[in-house]
């Protein structure tokens, strides 16, 4: 199938016999819109959807202001068209919000009915979205999707979107409301590294102890050279596999080099869950290699992993990404000017 969308997001569409083509919406989209916005919206929204497409409409009409707007500063409508003939017929819609704060919402990407999961047109709107996102220079595309509509959240989540969390009765009562994301830049842990995983050994405890002391006491208090101690005597109880002797697992991630490059504990608790402390690595990358390998390192130990990490935007988009799920948010725990997250894996 050819697919084409609109060249540089022009007021014309590009002409595709042959295939699908995104247009901007015209004023006489109007009524389509109204149409598909109320059809498709309401079993998972309350409100006026036709107003709803007014409002975004004119918005888009009016060179993409928005008067009622508070932090978009552009919005644009895109009509998908089953090819570029005279007798071409509408098959879905997509709006976008630029926000001020240098990221792009969906909201929201409609099919009609009958062309829902066929021909991947549900890619070729996105396809327009990340085009259009990248082009005003987004860090992020995001968009909000009913929990209930299981077909979506598919969609978003098999084109590299990933979860951030759920509102239940967020826009309409007995619905939960999920909040999904894809960044536009490489985020930092990624990019593929040359690493591999090792038990810790007796000569790593120099530069494992720098690595721990370098990176969690800003966002730990209390982990220190008795800390780090307590961790290491830990790891040489692991042989007896005693829950009541608090005995840890240590393993490091080094490079092509033989350098040590992050490192990672596992301390087995009553009822099989497994904690991990400390999960730290010089960079992103190494982190995003450790969570990868986590699983199988520890996956024997117990029913589920569970971590406590500062709530930094680096580090949840890393969780995020390896499918971690946010447990609970505790304001102080560790240190008083971070909130703690525990992040938690099921096995």
């Amino acid at each position: 199938m050819t697919i084409l969308t609109s060249n540089a997001f022009s007021d014309e569409a590009s002409p595709c016999p042959s295939g699908p083509v995104v247009a901007l919406a015209t004023e006489d989209d109007r009524e389509f819109l109204r149409s598909i916005f109320a059809s498709s919206l309401d079993p998972f929204y309350d409100g006026d959807h036709e107003a709803h497409a007014d409002r975004v409409l004119d918005a888009h009409l009016a060179a993409g202001t928005d008067s009622y707007g508070h932090f978009s500063v552009a919005q644009r409508t895109f009509v998908l068209w089953s090819d570029g003939s005279p007798r071409a017929q509408r098959l879905g819609v997509l709006h976008l919000a630029v926000k001020r704060q240098g990221t792009v919402k969906i909201s929201p990407l409609i099919l009609i009915p009958s062309h829902r999961r066929r021909d991947g047109l549900g890619t070729v709107l996105l396809r327009t979205a990340l085009d259009f996102a990248w082009e005003q220079g987004a860090r992020q595309l995001y968009c909000t999707v009913a929990a209930e509509n299981t077909p979506a959240i598919t969609f978003f989540t098999r084109h590299g979107f990933r979860l951030a969390g759920e509102s239940p009765s967020q826009y309409k009562p007995g619905m939960t409301e999920l909040i999904l994301y894809r960044g536009l830049v490489p985020a930092d842990g990624e990019s593929p590294c040359d690493l591999r995983m090792r038990l810790f050994e007796d000569g790593d405890a120099a530069v494992v102890r720098d690595l721990i002391l370098d990176t969690m006491p800003s966002a730990f208090q209390g982990v220190d050279d008795d800390w780090v101690r307590a961790l290491f005597d830990g790891h040489k109880r692991r042989f007896g596999r005693d829950l009541n002797q608090k005995y840890k697992i240590i393993h490091v991630a080094v490079d092509s080099s033989g350098a040590i490059q992050g490192t990672v504990a596992a301390g087995p608790k009553k009822g099989d869950p497994v904690k991990l402390m400390p999960l730290c690595a010089k960079s992103g990358e190494a982190f995003g290699f450790m969570l990868d390998e986590i699983p199988r390192l520890f996956g024997t130990l117990g029913r589920k992993l569970y971590t406590h990490l500062p709530a930094s935007p680096a580090i949840t988009a890393l969780m995020q990404g390896s499918g971690w799920r946010l447990e609970g948010l505790m304001p102080a725990a560790y240190h008083p000017d971070w909130c703690t997250v525990q992040w938690s894996l099921c096995l």
